[in-house]
């Protein structure tokens, strides 16, 4: 039986390569006391379930916190960071509340 020879390449690719950062993140807010926190949602696992409980754990801790729910939001989505950059700036939020996961 004659053996088949043939020469190739195989390029192999490691899937835990790293990501370049290219924008750092905000700083965290010192306190929560009297800021503005927007709940953010894509609305697709259980929004209705914990924005309500984290709201009301966050406003016990932080009585003159103010939280806008993300029911008065749109869904985050597929929209860009310049409209969702907008928006936060447009309702005053000091900070967000992003994701959500079992």
């Amino acid at each position: 039986m004659k053996e088949a020879s043939a020469r190739f390449t195989l390029e192999v690719l490691d899937p835990s390569g790293s990501v370049e950062i290219a924008e750092d993140y905000a700083p965290r807010l010192p306190s929560l006391s009297g800021k503005t926190i927007c709940e953010l949602s894509n609305h697709m696992w259980q929004d209705q379930r914990i924005f309500p409980a984290l709201r009301s754990l966050l406003q016990e801790r932080f009585p003159d916190l103010k939280v806008i729910p993300y029911t008065e939001l749109p869904n985050i989505y597929g929209l860009d960071s310049g409209a969702l950059s907008r928006l936060l700036k447009e309702k005053g939020c000091d900070g967000a509340i992003v994701g959500n996961a079992a």
